[in-house]
């Protein structure tokens, strides 16, 4: 069985009709976890812009440390994690739970006034993209890109913190995989 990435070129110079760029970059640079502990109401963090979030966890019967646990999106840092019953679950288990943060920055000619839907697309490419079982019940359970509204093409840069190198650096959707089958026309 062969495997083949399609070869468009770089990303960057692939074009639409009119001629805009037909990937939207952005890249995404993780801030090093911090400690969420239960007697602190929100999390550490230093903005107050958008961002995506991911919870790590670490217990005494978890194989590996700073699991992955929970990826998520606010458009409003400081009112989101007083109403949030997912994070505040995973924050009171037993064991340690962690912050890292991630701001979007938005490279070339983006449309940045659809911040709350390119949250939604990039938090569901991250999903789909980390190669665990997650605390996310949305967006599991749909492709990227197939929801009401459809998507857009990402090209998404992961930086900073690496997450034990679980973090892809580098995401680009959709893509083309070709799979071939056996060629038997040899005679």
């Amino acid at each position: 069985m062969v495997r083949k990435l399609i070869e468009w070129g770089e990303p960057s110079e692939l074009q639409n009709a009119k001629g805009y760029p037909l990937f939207k970059e952005v890249e995404l640079e993780w801030s090093r976890p911090t400690l969420w502990t239960i007697d602190q109401s929100v999390p550490d963090f230093d903005t107050n812009d958008p961002f995506l979030y991911i919870l790590l966890r670490n217990h005494g019967n978890l194989s590996e440390k700073n699991k992955i646990e929970y990826v998520g999106l606010t458009v409003s840092p400081r009112t989101r994690f007083g109403n949030h019953p997912k994070a505040r679950g995973i924050r009171d288990k037993r064991g340690e739970t962690l912050f890292s943060y991630a701001p979007i920055i938005m490279k070339g000619k983006n449309n940045k006034g659809r911040t709350k839907q390119t949250l939604e697309e990039i938090e569901h490419l991250l999903i789909w993209a980390l190669p665990f079982d997650l605390a996310n019940e949305k967006k599991q359970f749909t492709l990227p890109g197939l929801g009401s509204k459809g998507g857009n093409a990402w090209h998404i840069f992961n930086s900073g913190f690496r997450f034990s190198g679980r973090m892809p650096r580098e995401i680009i959707y959709p893509w083309m995989l070709v799979e071939h089958g056996r060629d038997r026309s040899a005679k």
